[in-house]
């Protein structure tokens, strides 16, 4: 017999800026996460209704009616789904954790501290299946689900239960999170920030909890609230994952497999400080990638290319490490022989800190050590307004590096922002100090419903350098401005949403800033998207830019003259102009996809001189039932010169991944990804048309030849993961390649790997 004891008094109101629920603490109650709300509990629990849509139109009721029931005990906090979907079919399948994109789902936000800085995200699709995550708002961008104003870091993974079914309206879907998987306040009572955005797969909509509405200045602060929590359970908790893991790999010319694995033990601790504050340590962690990155088309290679953290270690709290300026990037620490972080908030301070220490050696036993700190502090000032403090410092032997850094942001009257960082850093070498370098980054937007502004100055140094973190491109300058026009369409006219944009900015290198020269590069990007209904999309970028001859990245090309050689000098400046149109299809029941298609003037990066490039992007997403994933994309690159139409450059970049969900939990995967690189014989195309040389490491110049260079990567996982934390992973990876482009003959074994890692989650 169930006995329950209602603690609070329900209470449902509307308000300004939001939905404001006093759920009931409801003690004594064991439900059956079967996925129907048939449990008396239920009938207890408040509830949420009358959802509105959000994009691409906000403000209108909701077509598919949406319910939240929420309740709550002293140890976890469960949310009942009531999801009609009458005019289309529910799109749903047995996707992989974090892999819900193309299926109908709900995505709870419970912004524990109720500051408005960051949120986590609990995502459940019509079966249960999950994705979380961190979400924190843009402030004038976009994210990566079309024209959203905030981004979900997908990388964190919590412990929370879900189940879910179809029925003949729809579906629904019971959710427990425990209070011990999350980070809240240490109060006796307190209040959580709470919203509920849906996704509906066959009309391309979003609909959200309240009075959400776009054209403000943070999403989070339009949320409604969960009022009056009382009476959690106060525990230090902790949870210990030893792991293990082993492989056997044979190289080129190898006949035998052979294990380079010396270290296959290692354990994770993480302790639960207080319900706001955790300890994370590791000794000799396990931070191998079971799936490669996917491979990126870089436009410009003067610019370096950006990977996400998806090493469980760092991804704990990787919120509370964020900065303006990607100051802290954890994938610089690459094999560490242990680590602790401590991350959480006090009051009103929030603190991050690592420490490390990096091997750059084989095996424990041989260790060559790296010592990394990093230190991130924030402040929270009135509304949603902070200041922050970077600290970080690499050292080994002789060497080392330090940055300082100070950022904060303001908003003000809900539509306009503006961040900023400063700081310094400092590059020792061979036992002599560096002098400590400048950069800045400051940004102002204006985030209204029918126009959104942005302003943005930033500068590093020549010689500034985050050694524990990330910069896109060195040594340059950059003032920036843009200006959008919103456009909403009537109900049921064919175009929904229409933006118009335009973007300018200024380039330079740093010296040439400080001596007040003209920028080096300038650049003008019109555009426009726009939203169809169904579901389509069409967007258009279009460049006019000037670029400025970047004589840095050419300092070991030479040409031959009257024999001898000179230093290569390119042409001073280039003139490109082009555009790239992209067609977006909405998610049917087996099939969605997109195309990127582009033409223009660029330019010749291999040689600095004009080129004309041909792009391509495509991926096709085929869902046969709801079991089977298969994801295809294709990109490639090709650059001509204008001259005699000849190629001189090309990149082509398939990949196929197919996924088998056998259970929820269990799933085999197989990728293989095709990476074929072309490169011609080099010559002076922009002037004198003699060939280049180049400058080998014993002082002799050899001209540049052909390159040829087609690489096959196949990676083959069987994974059982029945929570983040425990699971078994088995797979297969291999490396090839071969002399002709696809033809998928004469290929050659680089190297072929078995691996193998176990890991189980003890938990208080």
């Amino acid at each position: 017999m169930i006995i329950a004891t209602i603690m609070t008094v329900s209470i449902l109101s509307q308000t300004i800026n939001g939905v404001r629920v006093s759920p009931p603490r409801i003690e004594g109650s064991e439900i059956i996460m079967d996925g129907y709300l048939d449990e008396s509990v239920w009938a207890q629990a408040e509830s949420v209704k009358n959802f509105q849509t959000y994009l691409p139109v906000d403000g209108r009721s909701a077509e598919d009616n949406t319910e939240i029931k929420v309740w709550y005990s002293s140890t976890a906090i469960y949310f009942g789904i009531v999801a009609d979907e009458i005019h289309g079919k529910v799109q749903a399948t047995m996707a992989d954790r974090d892999n819900l994109d193309r299926d109908d789902f709900i995505t709870i936000i419970l912004d524990t501290y109720d500051d408005q800085r960051s949120a986590f995200s609990f995502s459940v699709n019509p079966y249960g299946q999950q994705a979380d995550g961190i979400l924190t708002d843009l402030n004038g961008g976009s994210g990566r689900h079309s024209s959203l104003p905030f981004r979900i870091d997908d990388n964190p993974d919590f412990i929370f239960f879900s189940k879910g079914n179809l029925n003949s309206k729809g579906f629904t879907v019971e959710v427990k999170i425990p209070l011990k998987s999350i980070r809240y306040q240490n109060k006796d009572v307190q209040d959580w920030g709470f919203n509920v955005l849906r996704k509906i797969q066959h009309s391309g909509y979003w609909s959200v909890m309240g009075n959400t509405r776009i054209g403000k200045g943070s999403f989070l602060k339009q949320g409604g609230s969960l009022v009056g929590f009382s009476g959690f359970t106060k525990v230090k908790n902790y949870s210990i994952t030893p792991e293990i893991r082993g492989d056997l790999s044979r190289g080129l010319n190898e006949s035998k497999y052979v294990s380079n694995n010396s270290d296959p033990l290692g354990i994770n601790f993480r302790y639960g400080v207080s319900s706001n504050l955790t300890f994370n340590a590791t000794v000799n962690p396990d931070f191998s990638q079971i799936e490669a990155d996917v491979a990126q088309v870089n436009y410009d290679p003067r610019r370096a290319i950006y990977y996400p953290e998806k090493r469980p270690f760092f991804i704990d709290g990787i919120e509370l490490f964020q900065t303006p300026t990607r100051l802290i990037y954890t994938r610089r620490i690459i094999n560490p022989a242990g680590a602790g972080k401590i991350a959480g908030k006090i009051g009103k301070t929030t603190i991050g800190l690592i420490s490390a220490i990096d091997n750059k050696g084989s095996s424990l036993s041989s260790i060559e050590p790296v010592n990394i700190n990093v230190l991130r502090l924030k402040r929270d000032l009135s509304g949603q307004d902070h200041i922050g403090l970077v600290i970080t410092d690499l050292h080994q032997s002789r060497e080392g590096n330090r940055v300082f850094a100070l950022d904060g942001k303001l908003i003000k009257n809900e539509i306009y922002s503006f961040r900023y960082q400063g700081g310094y850093s400092q590059t020792n070498q061979n036992g002599g100090k560096g002098s400590w370098v400048p950069m800045w980054d400051l940004a102002g937007n204006m985030n209204g419903r029918f126009w959104r502004t942005s302003l943005g100055f930033k500068g590093f140094h020549t010689d500034f350098n985050p050694a524990v973190g990330f910069l896109e491109r060195d040594d340059y300058v950059t003032l920036s401005s843009s200006v959008t026009r919103i456009f909403y369409g009537e109900k049921d006219k064919l175009v929904e949403k229409l933006n118009l944009s335009l973007r300018l900015s200024g380039n330079w290198n740093y010296l040439a800033f400080t001596l007040n020269d003209p920028p080096e590069d300038i650049r003008l990007y019109p555009g426009f998207s726009m939203q169809l209904k169904g579901g389509w999309r069409i967007s258009n970028f279009t460049w006019i830019e000037k670029f400025g001859y970047p004589k840095q990245f050419y300092t070991n090309y030479y040409l031959k003259s009257k024999n001898r050689f000179i230093a290569y000098s390119g042409t001073k400046a280039l003139a490109n102009y082009g555009m790239m149109f992209t067609l977006f299809s909405p998610q049917k029941e087996k099939f969605s996809g997109n195309i990127k298609v582009g033409y223009g003037r660029d330019p010749n990066y291999e040689e600095w001189a004009p080129g004309n490039i041909t792009i391509m992007e495509s991926s096709l997403n085929f869902t046969p039932n709801d079991q089977i994933r298969l994801f295809i994309l294709y990109n490639q690159q090709h650059n001509y010169r204008p001259s005699d139409g000849s190629l001189v450059s090309s990149n082509k970049r398939p990949r196929i991944k197919v996924e088998y969900q056998i259970t929820p939990s269990i799933f085999l995967r197989g990728v293989i990804q095709y990476d074929s690189r072309y490169r011609d014989a080099l010559r002076d195309n922009s002037r004198s048309e003699l060939p280049v040389y180049v400058q080998n490491s014993d002082g002799d110049y050899s001209k540049t030849k052909q390159l040829y260079q087609n690489d096959i990567t196949a990676d083959f996982l069987f994974s059982y993961r029945p929570n983040p934390g425990t699971l078994i992973f088995i797979g297969y990876g291999s490396a090839l390649t071969e002399p002709e482009t696809l033809k998928f003959r004469s290929m050659t074994r680089q190297m072929d790997r078995f691996f193998l890692k176990l890991s189980y989650l003890f938990q208080s």
